[in-house]
């Protein structure tokens, strides 16, 4: 080479130099640290592994007195008496290679200077268009470890990754790590976040929430041992969320998802776009009546005592034993679709030609509004099987389960937990059986933030897509409804609409009292109403399970002349306005979805109170002077905070706090 032409051989005693580099000898560094540093950069540019041969230091002081750097291929493998025994041997990888940059401290100076340099290899270095995979070279800083790990929280696979990234430098080659260093970083992520072993990294990450956000909650349950048997947690959306939409709850724990495989339940709801809400989740050691109990009542405390109106659950007689004793102002219902998977289970066994069995069962379940229609039908189902144990077994809890019998019960639609199978399937995409305890709280808060994202999706299209009324000289009433209802929502209102223009009526006796059904009136229900004080009441009783009025009431609205819906019909739930309304936690603060712009706020405050302080503390005018400043500025704090009301809140705008003013409007 070229290079190594212009190399000046001396004796041992000598150093041997490139031309090109003889102003590095005497070239002095202002510690170890700063020396090694440009020996890596010399040897990424040169082309060659490097690492440090020794390290002297002084006895007295333990300072580094001096050091040398050597090129990786310095030196000879040591023979292992074993070699003659191993099949495939490790490949040779040091070659001799005297290159080496020696240091020596100057003590008067305090610096290190270059006393000795070589730098004639004895093998070929590496192409240029290889330094990242040079193991000297690699380096996973700050700013890459950062984005791994948000990648990662994220469910992104490493290979997805770093993919991701080198684009983002222009390739793979201007990354200082490869994809298989991405992946050996993630367990080193992973040690990290369990420190303090399950049960503290558990803690630290609730205590991580708590500073986030004060109304975060959880709850442990210890067991006889004093270890950490049940664990329940909710957020400040999903506080906020109970008190707007907790009027129907749905509850179960179909899987176990973490590397103990323990039971994992959530709770959810509807919103007033009828999409999946959370209101809670717990992870639990055993699925008996006292983990229930304890789990029931630690919801109710999380939500100020707010018992829901409805709540459905799965067949578990623990459970169901737990709800009735916690949930007292709560209708208990069952998940249908647990109860068909049953029957399909019981029912198919069944050697019987009839195949319709389980339509049959189904009926019973979902058609029937009569109840005697409901017992002979169901009669004919216990004359089809062999075995009616099943059966007499759900027969006893039909208040729970059949349509003819829940009239009365406030359900919003619901009949089935589908929204816990709904975010089930969403956690299966993402939980894996091997994760620990904080993987499994980060991937679930992912998969619950999915959620809320397609909550703002429907909001923001909702707001921008106009509702679609089908009539070209829309009645005043559908315009009404048009404005209060969410899209959604006023769907299934205009539909219940143009079936009142189709529906007949009969007029009874007593005032206003009609027969409301389609024109053949094999289906007909009474109902009646109240000009002066624009009630109506239907004997289907829509409204009390829906909260949307049926079609036979609006027909009667309409032949009262009430062309507006009245007040008491149109529930918040349902309208735009179903989120507004300030919401407390259980200590009495007022719920903030996202205070990081207060905590924003209040850690640039304290850092210039701080340095203020430092700089005051030292002198006795300047403290008198901070002093009475801070005096008349917590004055005019209190004006202005006792002068902001709720309607008219006090706002900082925090694009001002990087230019050190507080603009208030």
């Amino acid at each position: 080479m070229e290079e190594e032409a212009n190399i000046a051989h001396q004796d041992s005693n000598t150093k041997t130099l490139m031309p090109s580099l003889a102003p590095y000898v005497g070239m002095e560094f202002r510690n170890s640290d700063e020396a090694w540093s440009f020996w890596i950069s010399y040897g990424a540019q040169k082309g060659f592994e490097v690492r440090k041969r020794y390290t002297n230091k002084s006895q007295s002081d333990g300072k580094v007195t001096s050091c040398r750097f050597v090129c990786a291929n310095e030196g000879h493998r040591r023979q292992d008496k074993r070699d003659h025994l191993t099949k495939r041997r490790r490949a040779e990888t040091r070659t001799g290679c005297q290159v080496h940059m020696s240091l020596k401290m100057d003590r008067k100076k305090g610096n290190f200077e270059v006393s000795e340099l070589v730098l004639e290899h004895n093998h070929i270095v590496y192409l240029p268009q290889t330094l990242h995979l040079m193991v000297s070279q690699k380096k996973i800083s700050d700013i890459p470890a950062f984005e791994i790990e948000i990648a990662d929280d994220a469910g992104i696979e490493p290979k997805a990754a770093h993919e991701l990234a080198s684009h983002q430098v222009g390739g793979s080659l201007n990354l200082s790590y490869t994809v298989q260093d991405h992946t050996n970083y993630l367990p080193t992520k992973r040690q990290r976040g369990m420190a303090y072993g399950q049960a503290g990294s558990m803690l630290k990450y609730f205590q991580d929430k708590i500073a986030e956000n004060p109304s975060f909650q959880y709850a442990l349950q210890m067991d006889c041992e004093e270890q950490i048997a049940n664990i329940f947690w909710v957020d400040a959306k999903m506080i906020m969320d109970y008190a707007h939409f907790g009027d129907v709850v749905s509850f179960d724990t179909t899987f176990g998802t973490d590397k103990e495989s323990r039971p994992f339940g959530v709770f959810v709801g509807f919103n007033h776009f009828r999409e999946t809400v959370v209101f809670g989740a717990a992870l639990m050691y055993d699925e008996t009546f006292e983990s229930f109990k304890w789990l029931f009542e630690t919801f109710l405390k999380a939500h100020n005592g707010q018992q829901p109106k409805t709540i459905y659950t799965d067949q578990d007689s623990a459970m169901g034993k737990a709800v009735a004793e916690v949930f007292v102002e709560a209708w208990h219902g069952l998940c249908t679709f647990d109860i068909m998977q049953n029957a399909v289970k019981h029912l198919h066994e069944e050697k019987n030609e009839d195949t319709n069995i389980l339509s049959d069962f189904s009926a019973c379940m979902f058609e029937y509004v009569d109840m005697a229609e409901f017992e002979h039908k169901f009669d004919i189902i216990r004359k089809k099987v062999s075995k009616q144990t099943w059966l007499d077994g759900i027969y006893k809890l039909k208040e729970k389960w059949a349509e003819c019998y829940m009239k009365h019960v406030f359900t919003l639609g619901m009949r089935r937990t589908q929204s816990n199978e709904s975010l089930t399937n969403d956690l299966k995409i993402h939980f894996k059986s091997d994760f620990d305890i904080i993987e499994f709280f980060i991937h679930f808060e992912r998969v619950v933030q999915g959620k809320r994202d397609n909550e703002l999706n429907s909001e923001f299209d909702s707001r921008r897509n106009l509702p679609k009324i089908c009539m070209r000289r829309p009645p005043p009433i559908l315009v009404q409804a048009s404005k209060l209802y969410t899209p959604i929502i006023f769907e299934a209102f205009q539909g219940e609409y143009e079936k009142s223009l189709a529906a007949c009526t009969k007029a009874l006796e007593g005032n206003n009292e009609y027969l409301v059904g389609d024109f053949t009136f094999k289906e007909e229900y009474e109902v009646i109403g109240d000009p002066s004080k624009q009630t109506v009441v239907c004997s289907c009783r829509q409204f009390d399970r829906t909260g949307i009025l049926c079609a036979h009431a609006l027909k009667v609205l309409d032949l009262m002349n009430i062309k507006l819906l009245p007040p008491q019909y149109v529930l918040k739930r349902w309208t735009w306005e179903a989120w507004i309304g300030t919401v407390q936690d259980n200590q009495g603060r007022n719920i903030a979805e996202n205070p990081m712009d207060a905590m924003l706020r209040y850690k640039y405050m304290s850092r210039k109170f701080l340095n203020l302080a430092h700089q005051a503390a030292n002198i006795p005018e300047c403290t008198v002077l901070v002093d009475r400043a801070l005096d008349i500025l917590g004055k005019q704090i209190e004006d202005k905070v006792n002068g902001c009301t709720s309607t008219d809140p006090c706002t900082v705008r925090t694009d001002d706090l990087f230019t050190g003013e507080l603009v208030f409007w």
